[in-house]
């Protein structure tokens, strides 16, 4: 599980630089033990990784999306502030209109 992973992270490190120190791998076996069962389970999850390439061109594309979607987002609510003032406007003229 990757809260275990990033629980140990610093340990195993420890213990990667300094393989010799056998007090620390003594101390810290349960330790060092939960985070390669760890490690291991999520390497078995995930043994194919994503392709860099489709990921990139995946993101480009949302991207491009994401673009598109806004400048239509943009031109609507330009629209929709212009309709509310003509309403408005349509409103006090025929309010006053009434009144005379």
């Amino acid at each position: 599980n990757i809260n275990t992973i990033n629980k140990y992270r610093e340990i195993y490190k420890y213990h990667k630089k300094n393989p010799e120190d056998k007090q620390f791998a003594e101390e810290y076996y349960s330790e060092l033990s939960v985070y390669k069962i760890a490690a291991k389970e999520i390497l078995e999850n995930y043994k194919k990784l994503p392709n860099t390439k489709e990921i990139l061109t995946r993101l480009d594309e949302l991207q491009e999306k994401k673009n598109t979607l806004m400048q239509e987002y943009s031109l609507n609510k330009e629209q929709f502030t212009d309709l509310v003032q003509y309403r408005k406007n349509y409103e006090n003229y025929y309010g006053k209109e009434v009144e005379r």
